[in-house]
């Protein structure tokens, strides 16, 4: 049973996500640019986990930044979402462009709206609006734990977490760095360097592991026993990176750039995709 507190948490942190999601649409709509795109996304999570705990802290009388359960998970998230955003539209910047994003805008001018090729802009009203669906889920833990245990200590499995947040912050971060320099001076060769010597995508191994390790820590104190469904969060992270957006597109347009590359092959025969550390099925 999911009591008022927490529907009307879950109704708060919908509303700021849908509401910043939507001036990004907007924005984004009258001047056909995708570059405000990851940075209001992201920017949308920190603000939803500090207005439940804000909410949370105003409910039971407790300073803002008393240091509690809560405190780190605001924290957290704002690390990840100001890490991310700043990383992304920095990246977006230097290049000028974000080739994953082209499909939802026309082509050019002659395009006409709604019935061309992008549809535009329904096709990137879809796209803002599976955003804000995004953020919503994945804050799902964050939402739930500040709103019943506001001040509540980390706890001991809760430092273990917090380890495990701030490992796969900084493997998501590396990972990222290294492949960005790494691509700006060879655009046309493959990362197999650092961290991706490892893993074939190292970024999306830490981001896995700081959202499953965030909703580990928010299940604490009796949370996850009272609503298993957090669960959702880590689970739709990995669904969409596995089976969605991140990983097929990323593999697909390597096969495309190097399939036929003898380098390439041996790379991806002895590299695991997701798990560092670990062969490929296919290596011998």
């Amino acid at each position: 049973m999911v009591s008022p507190a927490i529907l009307q948490a879950l109704k708060r942190s919908a509303l700021v996500i849908v509401g910043f999601n939507t001036a990004g649409f907007a924005v984004t709509a009258v001047t056909r640019s995708h570059k405000i795109t990851d940075l209001t996304g992201t920017t949308a999570f920190i603000a939803s986990a500090w207005a439940t705990h804000a909410a949370a802290c105003h409910m039971h009388n407790l300073r803002l930044f008393q240091p509690s359960k809560s405190l780190f998970l605001a924290g957290a998230v704002t690390l990840w979402g100001t890490r991310l955003a700043g990383y992304l539209f920095w990246r977006v910047l230097q290049t000028g462009k974000d080739a994953r994003l082209n499909f939802l805008f026309p082509r050019d001018e002659s395009e006409p709206l709604l019935t061309g090729r992008s549809m535009y802009p329904i096709k990137l009203a879809g796209f803002w609006t599976a955003q804000s669906l995004w953020g919503w889920i994945v804050l799902l833990p964050i939402t739930v734990s500040q709103t019943l245990t506001p001040a509540a200590p980390l706890g001991p499995l809760g430092w273990i977490a917090a380890a495990g947040f701030l490992a796969g912050f900084a493997i998501e971060t590396v990972a990222d760095l290294q492949k960005f320099y790494f691509k700006s001076a060879h655009p046309d060769k493959f990362m197999d360097s650092g961290l991706f010597a490892l893993c074939r995508h190292p970024n999306y191994f830490g981001e896995i592991l700081l959202w499953t390790s965030l909703t580990v820590l928010a299940g604490t104190h009796g949370v996850f026993a009272k609503h298993p469904w957090i669960i959702a969060s880590p689970a739709f992270t990995i669904f969409l990176l596995l089976y969605v957006s991140g990983i097929p597109t990323l593999e697909k347009s390597h096969e495309k750039r190097y399939g036929k590359d003898a380098a390439y092959k041996d790379y991806k025969a002895s590299t695991n995709l997701l798990l560092p550390w670990c062969k490929s099925k296919t290596s011998p």
